[in-house]
């Protein structure tokens, strides 16, 4: 039987550096963040003869093209690569004894426009992908609108604020979610992501966890949510309740914006309802490293009595050091909304 074989490849300023750092590599993390967190990386290295404190130190702000890499993982599947993405050098950490060197990388730079210039600009009667859009643009970056959402906006201010924080204000308001990574602006709808298929089923006693946590709050979560609006201009009461399909009883969220018709009142009801309640069942778990287990895809939970069901996972951590495991995040997918 082949040995499992899990190794990291890295690239600086467009320089493979892998086979040169072999000899000193004690270890890799990678962590991937579903949105509201730039992605991280670090590498760990020995250090006895000083080279990275001496002519190898690294330069801030190098750019880092970095994958996984695993052989023997699956049968039949051979060499299989997962692409992390582009980062840049964001720190650089030496301590001693014994002799060590930690290479920290971020999927934001640090230069970048979008994350470092703060500055003030009106916006009027635009829709949300022409304000990213303007914004990815700006900062020399790809713009990824995965959802059919796109709200107008009537006014928007950016007062003395990074465009990174400006757009994350927005797409907030909207109900969608935002992450910057590999160079590029990806805004989409939570609600999607949860309905998609499962890429891997967690059984009870008969899959690899090295450990498992899960937890269920009860502060401010609701049944339902109402949205009720006096329209001045059109002299009516707008209202909408919508209740929860999976919960009969419990509180009801009472919301007070701006709507213009019933349709805007029942997207306002589900988006609030969903704000609420998103992080009412979360579970984390460690398990053998897999290329499946990404921020972003669902899982599934069976044999976990309460927790049995469909989990989006919001973080995962893979780390390379002795072994190759996963380590994830996730919160149970909502039911309608």
């Amino acid at each position: 039987m082949n040995t499992r074989i899990a190794t990291v490849n890295i690239s600086i300023n467009n320089q493979n550096i892998s086979r040169d750092i072999v000899p000193f590599l004690t270890g890799f993390s990678y962590t991937d963040n579903l949105s509201g967190e730039a992605d991280s990386a670090e590498i760990q290295l020995q250090d006895r003869d000083g080279r990275f404190r001496g002519p190898w130190f690294p330069t801030r702000g190098d750019t880092a093209v970095v994958s996984i890499a695993r052989a023997n993982w699956n049968a039949g599947a051979g060499v299989e690569t997962l692409p992390i993405g582009t980062f840049e050098i964001d720190e650089i950490v030496n301590s001693y004894p014994p002799n060590k060197a930690v290479i920290k990388l971020i999927s934001i730079p640090n230069n970048a426009k979008i994350r470092s210039v703060k500055h003030s600009h009106p916006w009027e009667d635009v829709k949300l992908s022409e304000i990213a859009g303007d914004i990815a643009a700006e900062a020399g970056m790809e713009l990824f609108y995965d959802t059919e959402e796109d709200p107008k906006i009537k006014r928007a201010e950016q007062t003395e604020q990074s465009a990174l924080e400006f757009l994350q204000k927005q797409c907030g308001d909207a109900g969608l979610a935002l992450k910057v990574a590999d160079n590029k602006i990806i805004i989409f709808d939570e609600e999607k992501y949860e309905n998609q298929k499962s890429v891997l089923t967690f059984r009870y006693g008969a899959s690899p966890i090295e450990s498992f946590k899960g937890a269920a709050s009860i502060y401010e979560i609701y049944a339902a949510c109402h949205v009720k609006y006096k329209h001045g201009q059109k002299n009516e009461l707008i209202e909408y309740t919508f209740q929860a399909p999976d919960k009969k009883d419990g509180m009801t969220l009472e919301v007070n914006k701006s709507v213009e018709s019933v349709e805007e009142a029942e997207k306002l009801a589900k988006k609030s309802l969903r704000e609420k309640n998103r992080e009412e069942v979360k579970v984390s778990l460690s398990t053998v490293g897999s290329f499946l287990l990404v921020a972003g895809n669902v899982i599934t939970l069976e044999g976990h009595g309460f927790y049995d069901g469909n989990y989006l996972i919001t973080r995962a951590a893979h780390k390379l050091g002795g072994g190759y495991t996963t380590d994830i995040e996730a919160r149970k997918c909502l039911n309608g909304y």
